[in-house]
């Protein structure tokens, strides 16, 4: 299968050194995934999206995981959870969610937080379709378009009226559920928006930035007039600075 190139992948790259330390919405969403097969028990794991593996290890341990796997595009990310994680019974390695073979097959296939980065949904579900021929659980979370609405709100009321957020690029829920639907008629989903206040603008842009969000587009440079303006307006706005995500969490079994 030839490699279909994520550019977000470069942007992770950038920053698997930052990463854990920014990654609380994204663990808070793996723990509201955990949730949905908490009391299940499976012996082999494949995570899509890995990055620093330690959402991985996680998974490795609570399930107490024969074999677990992580995947991912971005290079640093794989090297940096080899360095941190890697033993005889937990595994990573640089492969792309689009290249997912009969190989990366487990009990478990799980995603938290990946999937509204690859490029294209059809083709993912499709070849997880074609891959799996055994009883598998798949656990996956995806951000909607509605992630990050206020800031996005924000910037095109101060800045500039053209500039889009990439959350606003991801794919509708309605589309996210045909997509999986007609490949996966047990597919459900439970839908969660968790919102969160930051002390000041900058702590939200910062931890967009090291969590390896794409920029903005256009791109543009931040002054300190400009982001002094912004949050004077989401104070005015909002009375704090909050940021919205807004995140589906799928489960398909496969008997």
């Amino acid at each position: 299968m030839s490699q279909v190139i994520n550019p977000q992948s470069l942007y992770f790259d950038k920053s698997p050194k930052t990463y854990n330390k920014n990654m609380h919405i994204q663990y808070e969403v793996f723990t509201k995934l955990l949730s949905l097969i908490d009391t299940e028990c499976f012996e082999t794991i494949t995570d899509i999206g890995c990055g620093t593996g330690i959402i991985t290890k996680k998974l490795h341990d609570h399930f107490n995981s024969k074999k677990t796997t992580g995947l991912d595009q971005s290079l640093s990310m794989i090297d940096h959870a080899k360095s941190s994680f890697q033993s005889d019974s937990l595994k990573f390695n640089q492969k792309s969610a689009h290249e997912f073979s009969n190989h990366d097959q487990a009990d478990l296939i799980f995603s938290n937080a990946t999937l509204q980065w690859i490029p294209d949904l059809n083709l993912f579900f499709k070849t997880l379709k074609q891959s799996i021929t055994q009883p598998t659980t798949i656990a996956f979370s995806i951000f909607l378009p509605g992630t990050y609405k206020e800031l996005a709100k924000g910037l095109r009321h101060i800045i500039d009226k053209s500039i889009t957020i990439p959350a606003e690029k991801f794919e509708s829920l309605e589309t996210i559920k045909t997509t999986c639907k007609h490949y996966f008629k047990t597919a459900s989903f439970k839908n969660h928006t968790i919102t969160h206040s930051y002390k000041n603008i900058f702590e939200l842009l910062n931890i967009i930035k090291q969590t390896g969000s794409k920029e903005l587009y256009p791109p543009m440079q931040f002054t300190q007039t400009k982001l002094t303006e912004l949050e004077t307006w989401f104070l005015s706005t909002y009375n704090t600075i909050p940021a919205s995500y807004e995140v589906s969490l799928g489960i398909i079994k496969l008997k």
